[in-house]
């Protein structure tokens, strides 16, 4: 076989082996309903329970990491261990940077200082800016 097609299957192998260490990890995470996850949510911020969960969803996709899985007060950087290993955490982050960044930018606010730590924090300023962009 030539090189190219060795790279190849080693391309496809990595994102095999990415895929089943990502299926195996995440079930380490404990499932949250959307109405229990409304509820964590509402303890330390506010916002419409539809909204709070969209933005839920769009964080777990960006992140590759089912939604039931996402805790409000699970930090960016404790998720990190379960979303695989080919630069899938990095890509996600960015996403979620840019994301917010333009929410921000749409909304006529500053940018906050640094990126919100857990995904409570990233639902909250994320609701906000749309909010104040309407």
């Amino acid at each position: 076989m030539n090189a190219t097609v060795w790279l190849l299957l080693s391309v496809a192998a990595l994102a095999v082996g990415s895929t089943l260490f990502k299926r195996c990890k995440v079930k380490e995470l404990t499932d949250i309903s959307d109405e229990d996850f409304v509820g964590l949510y509402g303890v330390a911020f506010d916002g419409p329970d539809g909204k709070v969960i969209e933005e839920r969803k769009a964080i777990a996709k960006c992140l590759g990491i089912p939604s039931r899985k996402l805790s409000p007060s699970q930090t960016f950087k404790s998720l990190s261990k379960y979303t695989g290993f080919i630069t899938e955490y990095e890509i996600g982050m960015s996403d979620l940077g840019d994301e917010l960044a333009h929410d921000f930018k749409q909304a006529g606010l500053k940018s906050p200082d640094r990126f919100p730590e857990t995904v409570g924090e990233l639902i909250h300023e994320t609701i906000k800016a749309k909010q104040k962009s309407k």
